[in-house]
C-alpha cells in the first residue's frame, strides 16, 4: 500500500471515529495547501482587476468611436470574444482513477454530470454577458456594489439546489460582510443607494447565474470533472498569436495614419487583453478557488477579494477614503471573522488533507441527488434572469426609475449649508447680482421653501419664482437656486470642465456660456478644461480625458453646455454621446435644456433615449416644466432636475446706450419659427425687424472670449429698442436682465417661450405673451404708453443725413 493511500486511510478511519488529529504531514500540507490557495487568490484579484479594467475601456472607447454599437451590442461584441478565448485555451477532463478505500476505482461521466456541464456552460456565457451589459450601461462602481451581494445569492442557490439549512453564522456574517463591503466600497453613503437602484437588475441577474453555475461546477468537482488548460500544439499557438500581432499592428498602424479614428487601437487591444484576462480569472475561479472553498466560501472570497482592488485604489491615491469607508471595512471584517471561525468549528471534526488523499465516500460537497430539485432550481434562475432582462425595458422601468431615482443626492448635504449667504459684491466681469427681496413678508411665507434641499426635491424649484413681480426678485431667485443646486452637487468638489459651449452668433447660447462661467466664477471652483462645440473634436476630448486622469471622481466634475438643442439638433446630442462615454466614472451634469422632439426624427428619439436614460452618473436640468415632463417619459432611470436657464448667471445688467428705434424686433427664420407675418408698421413708429443672427461680432483671440463678446452684442442689440418684441427665447431672457418691456411670440407647436415665462417670469408685470405679430405689435405699443415716462428717449439726431 502506498503512503498516500495510508494516509488517506487513515484520515477516513480518524474522522469516522472521532478521533483525528492532524500529524506533521498533515500540518505541512495543510500549510502547502493554504500557500497555494493564496497565491491563486492573488492571481485572481490581479487577473479580474485587469478583465473588468480592460473591458471598460473597450467598452468606453467603442461608444466614442461609432454611434452604430448600442450598449447591448458592444457588450455582445466583448462577451463573444472572452468566451471565444474560453474556447480555445480551456477543455473539460475527468479523473478516471480515483482511489476509493484503497483501492484505485475507474470512475465514468454519469448523466448528472453531463447534466452539470451543460447547466455550467450555459450560466458562464449568460452571467458573462449580462456582467459585461451592466459595466456598459452604468458606472464600474455600480456592477462592483451589486456583486458584492453575490454571497447571499449564492447561500440562497446553493440550499435549494442541495436541500442543505443554512448555519447560524452564515446567516450572521453575510449581511455583516455584503453591508460592510457596500459602504467601502462606495464614494459616499448615497451612492450605495444609487448603486442599488441604477442597473441593479442587469447585475443581479449576472448575481442568479453566476450562483447557479458555480453550484453546478462544485457538482462537475465532486464527480472528478476538471476545466483545465487545453494544449493547442505548438503549431496553432503560433497562429493564435502571430493573427493576433497581425490585428494589434494593423489597428495601431491605421490609427497612426488617420485611416481609423484615433483609439481604434486601444479598443482593440483592451478587447483582445479582456479576453485573456477573462480566461485567467475565470480558470482560477472555477478550478483553483471553487475546487477548496465551497460555494458561499467562494462568494465570500470574491467580496474580500474586490474589497481588495479598492483597497488598492486607496492606497494608490486614485480614490478618498472617509471614516465611513473605513466602519464599512471594520463591519465587514467582523462578518468575516465570525464567518471564519464558524466555518472551522462546523469542519473541526471532518477535517481531511485533499492534496495527499481523497476519499469519495466522505466528502463534504454532495453529489446531485434529486434532477428534479435541479430542475427547478435551475427553472427558476432562468426565470429570475429574464424577468431582470424584462424590467429593464424603457417602459416597464419608468415608474420605479422616477420613484427611485431621487432617494439619495449624489453628495454628503452635511458638509454644506443650504441656504450660504452669499456676496452680491462680490460679482465679476463687473455685473450685477441683486440682493434678497425688501420684502420680509414674502420671505418669511417661503421660509420653509427657500430652506428646502432641492436635490431631494427637484421638480418643486419653480415654486416661488412666478409669484415675483421685479426684474430684480426673478433674477435673485433664479440666481439663488443655481447657487445652491450646483453647491450640492459639486459636494465639495473644486474642479470641473466645461464642454460643448457655442460661440454662434445666436446671441442666447454665448450669453448661457457667461451664466455659467460667472456662475462657476461665483462658486469658486476652477475651470481645468474647456472647449467648443466646434472644438471638441475626438482629439480633444482625449486630451480632455487625459487631463480628468490627474482627478478623482469626487474632486472633478463634468460640465455639459446647456441650451435649447436637447433631442432637437442631433449634432449636438452625437457630440454629448462622445463625451459621456469618455467620462464614464466622473457626474456628469447637462446644464438647462429644452426639449425639442420633431415629428420625423424618430431614429434620433430612440438613440437619444438610449443615450440619456438609467444614467447613473448624469444629472440633466430641464428649463421649463414642459421639457421635464418630456424628459421624464423619455428618460427614465438618469437624475432631472427643473433648472432655470443658465444665462441668468450673467445678473442685472444695466442699459449702457440710448435707444434707437421705438422697438426692436427679433424674427427668426427658421425651423423653430411660427411663419408668423409682420403686421403694416405704423408711420410714427421706429421698429427695426431683423433677426440678430445678422448682427456680426468681431472674433476673440480664444472661443471664450469670441463667446463673451457676441453675448454682450447681443445685449447691445436689444437696447437698440426702447421696447422689444421678440420670438426668440433669449429675446426674453436678455430683456429680463436689461430690465427693457417686452412682447413675447409663441411658437407653437414647440411652445418654447410660453413653457418657460409660465415656468419662470410669469409674475412680471412688463412682459406680454402672445402668438400673432398682430397682436405683438399692438402690445408693444401699449408697453410704450405705460412705461413712456421711464423709458430712455430715442436719440435725437437718428434722422439726420448722412
Amino acid at each position: 500500500m502506498s503512503a498516500r493511500s495510508t494516509i488517506a486511510k487513515q484520515n477516513s478511519q480518524s474522522v469516522l471515529t472521532g478521533k483525528f488529529r492532524p500529524t506533521d504531514d498533515h500540518r505541512h500540507c495543510r500549510n502547502s495547501s493554504i500557500m497555494n490557495l493564496l497565491k491563486a487568490f492573488i492571481a485572481w484579484t490581479v487577473s479580474s482587476y485587469a478583465c473588468h479594467h480592460t473591458a471598460k475601456v473597450f467598452l468606453t472607447e467603442v461608444s466614442a468611436l461609432t454611434l452604430v454599437l448600442t450598449p447591448v451590442s458592444a457588450a455582445a461584441v466583448l462577451s463573444l470574444v472572452q468566451l471565444l478565448c474560453c474556447c480555445l485555451v480551456t477543455k473539460m477532463s475527468q479523473d478516471k482513477s480515483v482511489i476509493v478505500d484503497d483501492a484505485q476505482v475507474t470512475k465514468t461521466t454519469t448523466k448528472d454530470d453531463k447534466a452539470c456541464s451543460y447547466v455550467a456552460m450555459t450560466m458562464h456565457v449568460l452571467s458573462t454577458f449580462l456582467t459585461n451589459w451592466s459595466l456598459a450601461r452604468m458606472e464600474a462602481a455600480s456592477t462592483l456594489a451589486i456583486k458584492l451581494t453575490e454571497p447571499m445569492v449564492s447561500a440562497i442557490v446553493q440550499w435549494m439546489w442541495l436541500r442543505e439549512g443554512l448555519n447560524c453564522h452564515v446567516c450572521v456574517s453575510l449581511p455583516l460582510v455584503v453591508g460592510g463591503a457596500l459602504v467601502f466600497i462606495s464614494d459616499d453613503v448615497t451612492h450605495v443607494q444609487q448603486a442599488l437602484t441604477s442597473g441593479v437588475m442587469l447585475a443581479m441577474a449576472s448575481n442568479v447565474l453566476l450562483a447557479v453555475r458555480n453550484v453546478a461546477i462544485k457538482g462537475l468537482h465532486s464527480g472528478k470533472l476538471n476545466v483545465s488548460l487545453r494544449w493547442m500544439g505548438w503549431n496553432r499557438l503560433g497562429l493564435t498569436a502571430g493573427v493576433s500581432f497581425v490585428i494589434l499592428a494593423s489597428s495601431s498602424t491605421l490609427a497612426i495614419r488617420r485611416v481609423v479614428s484615433p483609439g481604434t487601437d486601444l479598443a482593440v487591444t483592451s478587447l483582445l487583453l479582456s479576453g485573456v484576462f477573462h480566461v485567467t480569472y475565470s480558470l482560477i475561479s472555477t478550478s483553483v478557488i471553487l475546487r477548496a472553498l465551497d460555494v458561499v466560501s467562494h462568494a465570500m472570497a470574491n467580496v474580500i477579494k474586490r474589497m481588495l482592488v479598492v483597497a488598492l485604489l486607496y492606497v494608490s491615491g486614485s480614490r478618498s477614503a472617509s471614516g465611513v469607508n473605513a466602519a464599512g471595512l471594520a463591519m465587514a471584517s467582523v462578518g468575516l471573522a465570525v464567518y471564519v471561525r464558524g466555518k472551522a468549528a462546523v469542519k473541526a471534526e471532518s477535517w481531511r488533507c485533499c492534496p495527499v488523499g481523497t476519499n469519495l465516500k466522505g466528502h463534504v460537497y454532495r453529489k446531485l441527488t434529486a434532477s428534479n430539485g435541479r430542475c427547478q432550481v435551475l427553472a427558476a434562475a432562468l426565470i429570475s434572469a429574464a424577468l431582470c432582462l424584462s424590467l429593464t425595458s424603457v417602459n416597464t422601468l419608468r415608474p420605479l426609475h422616477l420613484t427611485l431615482g431621487y432617494l439619495g443626492a449624489d453628495d454628503d448635504q452635511q458638509s454644506f449649508p443650504l441656504r450660504p449667504e452669499w456676496s452680491t459684491q462680490s460679482a465679476p466681469f463687473g455685473l450685477n447680482w441683486p440682493g434678497p427681496p425688501d420684502n420680509a413678508t414674502l420671505l418669511s411665507q417661503w421660509a420653509d421653501f427657500l430652506s428646502l434641499d432641492y436635490t431631494q426635491h427637484p421638480f418643486d424649484t419653480d415654486r416661488l419664482a412666478p409669484h415675483l413681480t421685479t426684474n430684480e426678485e426673478v433674477i435673485w431667485e433664479i440666481q439663488r437656486l443655481h447657487m445652491q443646486v450646483m453647491t450640492s452637487l459639486l459636494g465639495g468638489r473644486r474642479h470641473v470642465m466645461l464642454l460643448d459651449f457655442s460661440t454662434s452668433e445666436n446671441k442666447g447660447d454665448p450669453a448661457i456660456t457667461v451664466g455659467e462661467v460667472a456662475l462657476l466664477r461665483r462658486l469658486n471652483v476652477t475651470v481645468v478644461f474647456y472647449c467648443s462645440i466646434y472644438m471638441c473634436s475626438d482629439a480633444k476630448l482625449k486630451e480632455a480625458h487625459k487631463i480628468s486622469r490627474n482627478f478623482t471622481p469626487s474632486s472633478l466634475m463634468i460640465l455639459l453646455h446647456g441650451g435649447g438643442n436637447l433631442v432637437g439638433y442631433p449634432e449636438s446630442d452625437i457630440l454629448r454621446k462622445k463625451i459621456l462615454n469618455f467620462f464614464p466614472d466622473f457626474h456628469c451634469v447637462l446644464l438647462s435644456q429644452s426639449i425639442w422632439i420633431r415629428k420625423d426624427h424618430e431614429k434620433h428619439l430612440n438613440m437619444c433615449r438610449e443615450l440619456y436614460s438609467h444614467r447613473e452618473n448624469l444629472t440633466i436640468f430641464l428649463r421649463d416644466r414642459q421639457s421635464l415632463g418630456l424628459a421624464q417619459k423619455h428618460f427614465p432611470g438618469t437624475k432631472l432636475m427643473l433648472m432655470p436657464d443658465m444665462a441668468f448667471g450673467l445678473g442685472r445688467v444695466p442699459r449702457t446706450m440710448p435707444p434707437t428705434h421705438d422697438i426692436v424686433w427679433i424674427k427668426r427664420s427658421d425651423s423653430e419659427s411660427s411663419n408668423y407675418k409682420i403686421p403694416e408698421i405704423p408711420a410714427n413708429l421706429k421698429v427695426q425687424v431683423e433677426d440678430w443672427w445678422k448682427w456680426t461680432t468681431n472674433k476673440g483671440r480664444t472661443p471664450m472670449e469670441t463667446s463673451f463678446l457676441i453675448a454682450f452684442n447681443g445685449l447691445s442689440f436689444l437696447q437698440r429698442g426702447r421696447v422689444v418684441i421678440t420670438d426668440r427665447l433669449h429675446g426674453h431672457i436678455l430683456s429680463v436682465l436689461l430690465g427693457i418691456p417686452h412682447v413675447l411670440i409663441d411658437n407653437p407647436p414647440y411652445f418654447k417661450l410660453s413653457s418657460f415665462r409660465r415656468t419662470w417670469t410669469a409674475g412680471l408685470s412688463n412682459t406680454v405673451l402672445v402668438t400673432k405679430g398682430e397682436e405683438a405689435l399692438e402690445k408693444a405699443q401699449e408697453l410704450l404708453q405705460r412705461y413712456e415716462s421711464s423709458l430712455p428717449p430715442i436719440m435725437t439726431y437718428w434722422e439726420a443725413k448722412y
